[in-house]
């Protein structure tokens, strides 16, 4: 189970005890990322990731943060997305009360010192042409610019090169004052913690904290009208290709037969596409399907890694197994062993409390009904081959398809004629 409450202010506070667990993990996650930013200012999101760890009032260095946090053995990181931002810190349960001092220490009273600030554009221009250099991952980065074009979704959460440069500290200081609201955080914690000084240790830290609003970030209002192809030419010993179309929201009901559609195609290694595409023809080490929401919009993704000279047959592979799911009933038993494995995978993964936490993190920031794991797999087992069958048929068209691709140089216009449906 789960607690939450609000704050007058309007901050969220989320419980997620683990009273066998010999930890605590607290974690501050602030409702925005990369879609709410500005061109002139891409990627500053993910700069501030990097910047809250490198001094506060109270470890005025990243060397006296990290040696502190070191020095109890803690776990610490962040991550960006394109609709969040998130920091937590992880330690034994006996360092409750520290490891929330020093989080809210971090986000409360950064220093932001100049000269950190352009240090660490470095760092992140290196781990921009780090991302740049992994075409299996940089894939995803180049299916987004051809999904949202001319829209903050389509941009890399990273930035660019010239756009980091040129960030100042003033962007810094108005960006954090506009969107670090008590309304767009979520203190969540989870673990073995002593809720009493918890409670004690948020109204001491948060309570105070002034209310105020926020711009709304810009709606995914593009329509596409035809499929839409980009290669990206790298000199590579695979072509790495990402085939994706819009789909749902978190909050429509079709995201569950979604989830089970990308099961039975590219979920695991008996999956569709996996046995066709890997096992029986040796063309690929890695091919999948992954389904995600964002909160007006979603995308269905297919990615996969494939000999040089065997593009083009996998291309006529995934588009002729997209029509036959699109077009042939699902088996019961597919669709039985599809519903399984979704749980047990669930299952598995809520064993970690980073995973648990996460789980209703999501829900609680962009979900307007917040589900325990048992509702979900009821759900789950009442989605009929029908329902599944009937959203690839919305999904699958080709004015919402669109492949990117990188590797050796290859004639986009020949992709777009063996993609078409």
């Amino acid at each position: 189970m789960y607690k939450k409450e609000t704050l007058k202010n309007g901050l969220t506070v989320l419980k997620v005890p683990i009273p066998s667990a010999q930890s605590v993990l607290v974690d501050i996650f602030v409702k925005v990322g990369s879609r709410s930013e500005d061109k002139r200012v891409n990627g500053i999101s993910h700069f501030l990731e990097h910047l809250f760890f490198k001094g506060s009032r109270a470890y005025p260095t990243a060397q006296k943060l990290s040696h502190a946090l070191d020095a109890i053995g803690a776990e610490y990181n962040a991550n960006t997305g394109k609709e969040h931002t998130q920091y937590y810190i992880k330690a034994a349960k006996k360092h409750q009360k520290f490891i929330f001092e020093v989080l809210s220490d971090m986000l409360k009273n950064p220093i932001f010192a100049a000269e950190e600030i352009e240090r660490e554009k470095g760092v992140i221009i290196e781990e921009i042409n780090m991302y740049e250099d992994t075409p299996m991952r940089h894939v995803e980065d180049v299916l987004e610019e051809v999904m949202w074009p001319r829209h903050p979704l389509g941009r890399n959460i990273a930035g660019t090169r010239d756009v980091i440069r040129k960030i100042s500290r003033q962007d810094i200081l108005d960006y954090v004052g506009t969107y670090y609201k008590p309304k767009n955080l979520i203190i969540a914690v989870t673990g073995a913690y002593d809720e009493k000084l918890l409670d004690k240790m948020v109204r001491e830290y948060w309570d105070a904290l002034p209310d105020g609003n926020f711009p709304a970030w810009e709606r995914a209002k593009y329509r596409q009208t035809q499929t839409a192809v980009k290669v990206e030419p790298k000199k590579t010993e695979q072509y790495h290709l990402a085939l994706g179309f819009r789909s749902y929201d978190h909050n429509d009901p079709r995201d569950i037969p979604q989830m089970i559609l990308a099961t039975i195609l590219g979920g695991g290694m008996s999956s569709r596409l996996f046995t066709e595409i890997r096992e029986r023809q040796g063309w690929a080490y890695y091919v999948r399907a992954t389904p995600g929401s964002y909160q007006d919009t979603g995308n269905f993704v297919i990615q996969a890694g494939v000999r040089v000279d065997k593009l083009e047959d996998v291309v006529k592979t995934l588009t002729r197994e997209l029509r036959k799911i699109k077009n042939e009933p699902i088996p019961p038993r597919e669709l039985n062993k599809a519903k399984e494995y979704l749980k047990g995978t669930l299952t598995l993964s809520l064993e970690a409390h980073e995973a648990k936490l996460g789980w209703y993190l999501e829900q609680v920031a962009f979900r307007k009904e917040i589900l325990e794991p048992q509702i979900l797999m009821k759900r789950i087992d009442a989605v009929s081959a029908a329902s599944v069958r009937k959203v690839a048929q919305d999904v699958f068209q080709n004015k919402k398809m669109n492949l990117s691709v990188i590797g050796p140089k290859f004639p986009e216009a020949k992709l777009l004629k063996l993609l078409l449906m």
